[in-house]
């Protein structure tokens, strides 16, 4: 049996999680997308249609969370939510967008070998990571 708080959750989850998927739907089939004004670059840099990009998806996430708030009966944290995820996705999505560019420049000037070293070495910290769990238990590290 589900609580009513887990069953508000779940009508507020599913209704965000549709609101989103249709929301870049839209994005898409209007034409903004990730790769829009790509190009490789020495430097971080952001065009006029990637911010505006930005500021819409931040917008329409606000909106899609204040609105799932209100039908989960959930308004004020559903606003409050739709707030903090709206400006983290926008946040990601302007730094990402400036600093793609330059990681793809970085990436193709980089010569063969050294990025051999630099994948092996990025496979070693997954690695060492995953093992934390284990060293966890291992040596018996108290959590809270």
């Amino acid at each position: 049996m589900i609580s009513r708080q887990g069953w508000i959750d779940w009508i507020f989850a599913t209704l965000f999680g549709l609101l989103s998927t249709a929301g870049q739907v839209v994005a898409y089939r209007v034409g903004m997308r990730p790769t829009l004004d790509y190009r490789p670059s020495t430097r971080p840099r952001l065009t006029k249609r990637q911010f505006w990009g930005a500021v819409n998806r931040t917008v329409g996430y606000m909106f899609a969370a204040s609105i799932s708030g209100a039908v989960a009966h959930e308004r004020a944290e559903g606003v409050a939510f739709g707030l903090k995820a709206g400006l983290a996705i926008g946040a990601v999505t302007i730094v990402a967008g400036a600093c793609a560019p330059l990681i793809e420049w970085i990436a193709d000037h980089v010569p063969e070998r050294r990025m051999g070293v630099f994948g092996i070495v990025l496979l070693l910290i997954g690695f060492g990571l995953q093992s934390v769990q284990y060293w966890v238990v291992v040596l018996n590290v108290p959590l809270q």
